[in-house]
């Protein structure tokens, strides 16, 4: 939607509001946030590693990224961590780059540290060892919001935080296998009910949406009290518009909360604009009609002959782009493998990038 159309759209809402709803149908909620959407300024977001140097943003603002997504690899801030936050928050509060922490919920160390009974069980008893149960309140607690608190103790400037919840370490990408089974989720749901807890816990099938509701329940407390101790500081996540019971769980605790977040969306990672559509409506869903939805490129994925028309698609179907990943552009092109490798050499994806952020 152009600007030109959001502000008939917005006028239009107003006149029917004024008029009590007379006159043409009203607009649906995707259409109301579409309309608050387009009179954002579309986000220009870059994704590298906290190790990079911070002349890594000079190289992005230079290309009009405002934004710069950075991930953190360690459990927790030590001193070197806090050091390199304050550098790369400096050097991008002087070149008008806003710095967004991001990390993944998934922590070798405070997983490690759980009880071995507490990790995310499905199907017939298939364990994830590497994965926490979603309904571990002291996991979520210390993972996500004590590692939130880190960052912004450390850098109090800060206005947004990302966590990814995907499961990097497993057999599993997010937490799309269905309900937890573990011994604790399931004496939970059946607690009282004798019937239930004689069942076998592969045939509850009331189990997911039970946990669904519990995790967004367990989280609203939380959220609200990161809200009252960093007012207005944004909780963004990687993928929220995934449909997982996790992740509906914390958007919907989002929503009630009034915490402000932001999609950043993968599902455009290779196929470009056409499912953002879908992750849109997802999210209104969720009732996060408000919530900026960012599409991802993945940088491998396009040549730079693409690349531009492709950012261009994603930022009119949604509030903006962020690309993965611009490490592909910093390292030695000899030393890159994997995800990481480009078709093309890494002057011409700057050249590219540049185009696209015009």
């Amino acid at each position: 939607m152009t600007r030109v159309a959001a502000a008939v759209l917005a006028g239009a809402l107003l006149l029917a509001a004024a008029l009590g709803g007379a006159g043409p149908a009203r607009a649906g909620a995707s259409d109301v946030a579409g309309a608050r959407s387009a009179v954002r300024a579309p986000v220009k977001a870059a994704y590298f590693y906290d190790y990079m140097p911070a002349t890594h943003i000079d190289s992005l603002a230079a290309r009009g990224f405002d934004r710069a997504i950075v991930h953190w690899l360690a459990d927790s801030l030590d001193a070197g961590g806090r050091a390199q936050l304050v550098s790369l928050a400096s050097r991008a509060r002087a070149l008008g780059v806003e710095l967004v922490p991001e990390w993944l919920l998934q922590s070798p160390a405070f997983v490690a540290a759980r009880p071995p009974g507490r990790r995310y069980t499905h199907g017939r008893g298939v364990v994830e060892p590497e994965a926490a149960c979603p309904l571990d309140s002291v996991y979520w607690q210390r993972a996500l919001f004590d590692r939130a608190g880190e960052f912004l103790d450390a850098e109090p400037g800060i206005a947004r935080l990302a966590v990814d919840l995907e499961i990097w370490r497993g057999t599993l990408h997010h937490y799309r296998a269905g309900p937890c089974r573990c011994a604790s989720c399931v004496a939970a749901y059946t607690a009282g009910a004798p019937r239930l807890a004689a069942r076998d816990p592969a045939r509850l099938t009331g189990l997911m949406a039970w946990e669904e509701g519990r995790l967004e329940r367990m989280l609203r407390p939380s959220l609200s009290a990161l809200a009252e101790r960093h007012p207005g500081v944004a909780l963004e996540v990687l993928d929220l518009d995934l449909d997982s019971f996790v992740h509906r769980a914390l958007g919907r605790a989002l929503a009630a909360t009034g915490v402000p977040t932001t999609d950043y969306s993968e599902c455009s990672y290779s196929d470009g604009a056409a499912p953002l559509v879908a992750a849109r409506a997802r999210l209104d869903a969720l009732g996060l009609l408000d919530a900026p939805l960012v599409g991802g490129l993945w940088l491998k994925r396009f040549t730079p002959s693409r690349l531009p028309k492709a950012a261009r698609e994603i930022r009119a179907a949604s509030d903006g782009w962020f690309v993965f990943t611009t490490y592909s552009l910093w390292l030695d092109p000899g030393r890159l493998s994997g995800p990481y490798t480009l078709p093309a050499s890494q002057e011409r994806y700057w050249r590219a990038l540049e185009e696209a952020n015009r």
